[in-house]
Parts: C-alpha cells; sequence; structure tokens
C-alpha cells in the first residue's frame, strides 16, 4: 500500500536499520517541555554545554535569561547571538518533519530532512535536488531552502535539505574543509538510499546558496573526503544550482578552482554585481583574486551547458526572498528542463523566504501547537566511529 508522503516515516519503518533517536540523543526527552529538557538540567548542543536554570515563567520554553553555557569550567550568561545559533537553532530541529540521521560526528548526529511530491511513492524514480544552506560555513540552517524545496516538489522532485557542521555549532575551522566532507556524505548517502527514497541516482542535482553554494561545487572535488566515506559511491551530480556561491580561496583542500570545470555538469549560477565580497575579482588579495567574476568566466570558458542569472542591482543572497525568489526559482527550472532533468510544467512560485518560513515555524513551535518530530536512518555510508575530529 502507497502512503502519502506524510507518513513516510511509518512506511519505511519496517525497513530502518537501527531505532528511531531522538533529535538530541544527548537529551533525554521531556514532553512537558517545549525543548525536551527538564528545567535544572544540563544539556548539549553541538559541542556547547548549557544548563537551563528554571522556567522562571512556567512558558515551557528555554528563554534567553534562563539558561547558561559553560566557557572554559565557568557558567555564564549566553548573548543573543549564540541563543539564536544554537538553543533556537536546536529548538527548530527538534520540530522538523521527515528527517534522517545521514552522519554520526564528534559533535552530533547530522540530518537531513526531506519534502517528497504529494503522490510520491518509494518505487518511484525522481529527480532529487540536494539544497546546502549559506552562512559562511559559521551560521544557518537547513530551512534556508525550505520554500524552494517546497516550490520544486510541487514539481515532482525529491528535496533533500542538509544539515552539516558549522562553526557556531561544531566548532570546526578551516571553512569549507569539515563541510565539505559533510557535504560529500550526504551526497553519498542520498544516493545509497535512493531506491528507498523514490530517486534516481542518475538524476541528483546539487544546489545551494553562499557557502551552501560552495559547498555543491565541492562535491565534485575528488580528493574532498571523508577519510571514513565509502568512496566507491559516486558523488557526481547531474546539474549543479548556485546561488551566489562563494568561491574565494579558504584553504587548498576545498579551493573550488582545483577542479577541472570541463568535468562539471551543467551549471545555473547566480550573481549579485553590488555582491562586492562574493563576485568582485581582486587581484591583490590571495582570497578573492579569483572571485565569482572569475568563476562565471571560466565556467564559461571551459564549454559546459551554463545559464548565469545575474542582476546589476542585486546584492548578496538576492535569490532568497522577494522581487528575486520567485524568478530565480523559474529560472532555475526552466533550466533544469533544458538539461532533461525535469519534465515540463509549472506550480505556483514560492513567495516567503527560508528565513521567513523558520519564523513561522519557530511561532507554532513555541506556541505549543507542534508536536516533536524523531529522526530516523537508512543505511549509512561512514563509520561514525572513526569520524574526523570536528575541530580541524
Amino acid at each position: 500500500m502507497t502512503l502519502h508522503p506524510r507518513h513516510l516515516v511509518p512506511t519505511l519503518s519496517a525497513i530502518l536499520l537501527a531505532s528511531p533517536v531522538h533529535a538530541d540523543p544527548n537529551t533525554p526527552g521531556t514532553p512537558g517541555t517545549i525543548d525536551g529538557v527538564d528545567p535544572g538540567a544540563h544539556f548539549s548542543y553541538g559541542v556547547h554545554q548549557f544548563q537551563w536554570s528554571a522556567d522562571s515563567n512556567a512558558n515551557r520554553l528555554i528563554d534567553l535569561d534562563e539558561v547558561e553555557i559553560n566557557v572554559n569550567g565557568t557558567w555564564q550568561a549566553v548573548d543573543e547571538d549564540t541563543f539564536t545559533n544554537t538553543i533556537k537553532r536546536r529548538r527548530a530541529g527538534l520540530y522538523m518533519e521527515n528527517g534522517f540521521i545521514y552522519k554520526k560526528t564528534p559533535t552530533r548526529d547530522l540530518a537531513l530532512y526531506i519534502d517528497f511530491p504529494d503522490n510520491w511513492q518509494e518505487s518511484d524514480k525522481r529527480p532529487a535536488i540536494i539544497w546546502f544552506f549559506g552562512g559562511a560555513w559559521n551560521t544557518g540552517t537547513p530551512y534556508a531552502f525550505k520554500s524552494k524545496a517546497d516550490y520544486f516538489a510541487k514539481r515532482g522532485v525529491v528535496s533533500v535539505r542538509v544539515d552539516y557542521r558549522i562553526r557556531t555549532v561544531d566548532g570546526i575551522f578551516n571553512d569549507g574543509f569539515i563541510s565539505g566532507h559533510d557535504a560529500k556524505t550526504a551526497l553519498r548517502w542520498v544516493r545509497k538510499n535512493a531506491g528507498r527514497l523514490g530517486i534516481d541516482p542518475d538524476r541528483i542535482i546539487a544546489g545551494g546558496d553562499s557557502a551552501g553554494g560552495h559547498l555543491a561545487v565541492a562535491t565534485q572535488i575528488p580528493t574532498l573526503n571523508d577519510p571514513t566515506d565509502d568512496n566507491s559511491i559516486s558523488t557526481m551530480v547531474s546539474a549543479l544550482l548556485l546561488h551566489n556561491p562563494y568561491v574565494v580561496f579558504i584553504n587548498p583542500e576545498s579551493w573550488v578552482y582545483q577542479i577541472d570545470f570541463k568535468t562539471l555538469p551543467p551549471a545555473w549560477v547566480s550573481y549579485g554585481l553590488n555582491d562586492k565580497a562574493a563576485y568582485d575579482d581582486d587581484p591583490s588579495s590571495k582570497r578573492s583574486e579569483r572571485n565569482g567574476e572569475s568563476f562565471v568566466k571560466e565556467l564559461s570558458e571551459a564549454g559546459i551547458p551554463l545559464k548565469t542569472y545575474i542582476k546589476a542591482d542585486a546584492g548578496h543572497g538576492f535569490c532568497s526572498s522577494p522581487p528575486h525568489l520567485g524568478p530565480s526559482t523559474l529560472d532555475a527550472d526552466l533550466f533544469l528542463q533544458q538539461c532533461g532533468l525535469l519534465e515540463k510544467g509549472s506550480a505556483p512560485l514560492p513567495q516567503s523566504s527560508g528565513r521567513a518560513m523558520l519564523n513561522e515555524l519557530l511561532q507554532k513551535i513555541e506556541a505549543g501547537n507542534l508536536q516533536p518530530t524523531e529522526l530516523k536512518t537508512l543505511e549509512f555510508v561512514t563509520q561514525a566511529s572513526t569520524s574526523e575530529p570536528s575541530t580541524k
């Protein structure tokens, strides 16, 4: 019997290789509180240790003035940015639907979240888009591409939004290196489990914004691999959807210019010409002497199928919100049709940014209107017990 995607977890439960776990395995679930933590308890998220002192206003939520963080053995007040990047980020993750753990790391279990078409069946062979959020490998959430993921799900695509290790949660350095390992593991996980997710393994597309755009390209660096990944699983993709990808030189291992661009698949690339940091070449700086400007030029010279969406008056991240959210999504849709990866058709274009949708999700959570979800597991492609240290 085929069930609606909302019932995906029960459908797949019989074939799971491991028991479901709570979104934060280090913290016991507490049904009476929204954050799944007992008042007065210690809990962890990423590399951080927190203490919820008390639910002083009885709202069942961890509030900014109620939580402390352990810094070098001393409990300190949490500032607003840290609260947003950890406590609220963790809160949202407890309630995101259709989540699967794809990798276990020293700091936390990493999950991806899947948006299925309404008429999805497990036996389908649909195209898939794997989305990587932006945030300078430092911040961000998998909800960043929720609006585009929902759109492409209406167009018959299985959309996969990936969480990966970032500095504010996991304490990583060497921007794009450890995150690049995670991106390739996620891609391998999707390909390995494609038959159980209704995905055609020969029609997998990688997309992302800013640092996430970098990660989408970085999946095509042959030498950038988690040392415990099963490298026999290909990370080749059928197309790239790159929203103002941040391609500056950070470290040699994850620098995209080491790729022979002639080997890349068809690419859709957007940039705003007011996005000086991500687009303008700066010959005086090793970091940005070959920036987005060179990236577009060299992709064109490589002769691969290339579609650019460049706007003179736009800045960084302009495709993520109106007025360019809808038009850029349609442009990428038409590009995928031209590549033979998406059938002709249409769907209502997205109107709300991923950030706005995340705020709506948090409002529902904090009002007590949602139930926490459970992360599931399928087959892993890496040995969790020997994953590399997260602070490299």
